[in-house]
């Protein structure tokens, strides 16, 4: 008897842990809120692109990048375009190309997420799956 109630309180505890996947993320259909608004059109490594509004990494209007072992970050203001190359483990090397004409090697988290509004829905993406990001 003692073997069934444990099991079934064990079983229990997995199944209301499984069902809290979700809890702490954004809202379904939801793109973080942003002080300023970027536009950008992103391509992804299909080849197909999105007109995006609102758009952020993770939340937050600035590329959040390594060059070398140092952290960078760009405001999205200050890039023309964005060229994402191999994936390495659980970085993604990217291009930055400044609207000064200035090009950076960079890398990012594979892991990052890019939220855009497309007007009609809200469009996610991770790092690992973009071939470019252009500012207009």
């Amino acid at each position: 008897m003692k073997r069934g109630l444990i099991f079934v309180l064990f079983t229990a505890v997995a199944l209301l842990c499984m069902g809290m996947d979700g809890l702490g993320g954004l809202p379904e259909g939801t793109v973080p809120e942003t002080d300023v608004r970027i536009q950008a059109d992103i391509k992804d490594r299909s080849g197909t692109t999105t007109v995006l509004n609102q758009f952020s990494m993770d939340g937050k209007t600035y590329l959040d990048a390594w060059r070398g072992q140092g952290k960078l970050t760009i405001p999205f203001q200050q890039i023309d375009i964005i060229s994402f190359g191999k994936i390495k483990g659980n970085v993604v090397n990217v291009d930055a190309t400044l609207k000064s004409g200035m090009v950076m090697a960079l890398t990012v988290s594979s892991r990052s997420n890019f939220f855009g509004s497309t007007g009609f829905g809200a469009f996610q993406i991770k790092s690992r799956d973009v071939e470019s990001i252009d500012f207009p």
